[in-house]
């Protein structure tokens, strides 16, 4: 299932449950000011749900902060204590199972992936066959240039996700961009120039999951 499917179904749902409160069948208020870092175990599901990840890494990483979020209400014990040495292994086993390529030497690869995580990745790709890929940033940057690269006439996917971070990704002026996603605190902002020519141009789409960052598109 694609992102905007995914936001399409948590729209729905919400809105659903907003239906039964108003007919005093369920109080969603007072469900959702208890239950509400179920959010981010969702947002884990669909990162890890998506097709060509990279690794698991990003959506373990929602996942782990949505349960210490619920635990940490119902136990006793403050789990935040716990919180930097979780993360520092999350961060020791993206760097293990992780093939990220960074550095500035362009790449003629069809997919691109990346980690950032407390540094940052300046990525050039020229293929000829661009179809996506998938590029995460934590607590860092990424800059991905693709205006050397071709796509073709059904378009590419590209996964972005920023935590605490920011990407800058840079597209041919021959290519539509369809941005969608899960924003948290976060966003994106497209400053791409579509002109008449656009409309029948090759689609890149790009999934961005936002959490404290933001991402950047432009020509």
């Amino acid at each position: 299932m694609s992102s905007r499917s995914w936001v399409g179904l948590i729209l729905v749902l919400f809105g659903g449950a907003f239906l039964l409160q108003q007919a005093n069948i369920f109080d969603f208020t007072s469900f959702l000011s208890t239950w509400w870092p179920l959010v981010f175990i969702i947002i884990g599901i669909i990162q890890m749900s998506q097709r060509g990840s990279i690794t698991v890494i990003p959506g373990l990483l929602f996942i782990f902060i949505g349960v210490l979020l619920i635990a940490n209400q119902w136990l006793d014990t403050n789990l935040w204590t716990y919180l930097w040495p979780l993360l520092l292994i999350f961060i020791g086993l993206s760097f293990i199972f992780s093939r990220s390529r960074k550095g500035k030497a362009p790449n003629d690869e069809n997919h691109i992936r990346s980690i950032s995580i407390f540094s940052g990745a300046d990525l050039r790709n020229r293929s000829t066959h661009f179809r996506g890929g998938q590029v995460t940033t934590l607590f860092g940057g990424a800059e991905i240039d693709l205006r050397k690269s071709i796509m073709q006439e059904d378009g590419a996917s590209l996964d972005i996700t920023s935590i605490f971070g920011g990407a800058t990704v840079i597209v041919p002026e021959n290519v539509k961009v369809i941005a969608s996603g899960i924003p948290i605190f976060g966003g994106w902002e497209d400053k791409t120039i579509q002109t008449e020519s656009n409309g029948d141009a090759p689609i890149l789409n790009l999934n961005c999951h936002v959490i404290f960052g933001g991402v950047e598109i432009k020509n």
